[in-house]
């Protein structure tokens, strides 16, 4: 066996038992809703997300879903859809730009029946099903509120989004967010779906480094029994960059854990943590040990076999 090849078999087998012994408890990381570096394959494709619009795919700093241009719509789509019981949703997103006074128009989360297709709802088609979730910078018509403000509708497939006033008639929930644009931190909100007690929360991090602050609960909350997870912008005279940086989704496997509980609740400021504001897992005593001479064994074998290797090189030095 070649040596580099048999020191990344081992540094892969240590890097997994170390991520294993710091799993969170009643948690599963679903590839196919998480979004990360280098976000595409050598093909400019995703396995687990398809994007169209106007949407650039850097490998290096994430997905732009529109440029600081007028009329641009971007999107991606998981391809898979959400999982059948509770989940949690952390995302990254930037939405920055030159504009000083008139910029937008702003982001659309996407919890739908229907993948993302290109359309008027902050780049997401109109008459949705399911539940959307609006980062709007730009104020049209809704007096006395502070922008960005940040919303979520519920689509009955019927329904149309209230472009004219800013989606008020259609509000289930919301919050002013008025740093979240330009800010000098990075941008961050979590979704938190409970099936079991069907409810629909998003604490968002935009003032202080992870520090998350409740924006809103929803309750009697049912998705749709398929449901995809997209994200999309638009702009129209005004613009910005509208950018998605990671997301990573958690399946709720136990969802009698405490660790389930929305990380901001009663709208109180909390310091970010592993999933759900439950810490870190390091691992009961025993398993520290266990750990211990398992790495151990790997070691002893990868340098029994790159003896072996060795040997066998000067066998054949030997015989030429």
């Amino acid at each position: 066996m070649n040596p580099v090849a048999l020191f990344s078999i081992i540094f892969y087998a240590f890097s997994s038992l170390f991520k294993l012994s710091y799993a969170q408890p009643g948690t599963r990381k679903l590839s196919s809703m998480t979004l990360e570096k280098p976000y595409i394959d050598h093909g400019m494709r995703n396995l687990w997300w398809e994007y169209g619009g106007n949407t650039v795919v850097d490998r290096k700093n994430g997905v732009l879903l529109t440029q600081d241009l007028s009329e641009q719509h971007g999107w991606i789509s998981s391809r898979l859809p959400a999982p059948a019981r509770s989940f949690v949703i952390d995302f990254e997103v930037k939405i920055h730009g030159l504009g000083t006074t008139v910029y937008g128009d702003g982001m659309g989360i996407f919890l739908t029946e229907e993948r993302a297709k290109t359309g008027p709802v902050f780049g997401f088609a109109d008459e949705f099903t399911g539940y959307g979730i609006f980062i709007d910078t730009y104020n049209n018509n809704r007096p006395r509120t502070a922008f960005p403000y940040v919303m979520a509708m519920k689509g009955d497939g019927k329904t149309k989004y209230d472009v004219e006033n800013d989606g008020k008639a259609n509000e289930i929930g919301g919050c002013s967010a008025r740093r979240f644009r330009n800010s000098r931190v990075a941008t961050k909100g979590r979704i938190t779906y409970r099936k079991d007690l069907k409810k629909l929360s998003l604490d968002l991090a935009y003032l202080e480094k992870d520090v998350y602050v409740s924006c809103f609960e929803l309750e009697d909350v049912e998705l749709p029994q398929t449901t995809f997870l997209s994200f999309s912008a638009h702009t129209g005279e005004v613009s910005d960059y509208h950018e998605v940086i990671s997301v990573v989704t958690h399946e709720l496997t136990d969802e009698n854990k405490d660790a389930a509980a929305s990380p901001a609740a009663n709208s109180q400021p909390v310091v970010d943590t592993p999933i759900n504001n439950a810490p870190k897992v390091k691992g009961s005593s025993w398993k520290k040990p266990v750990i211990l001479v398992l790495f151990f064994l790997i070691l002893v074998f990868g340098f029994m076999a790159y003896r072996s290797y060795t040997q066998q090189r000067m066998r054949r030095t030997s015989v030429l």
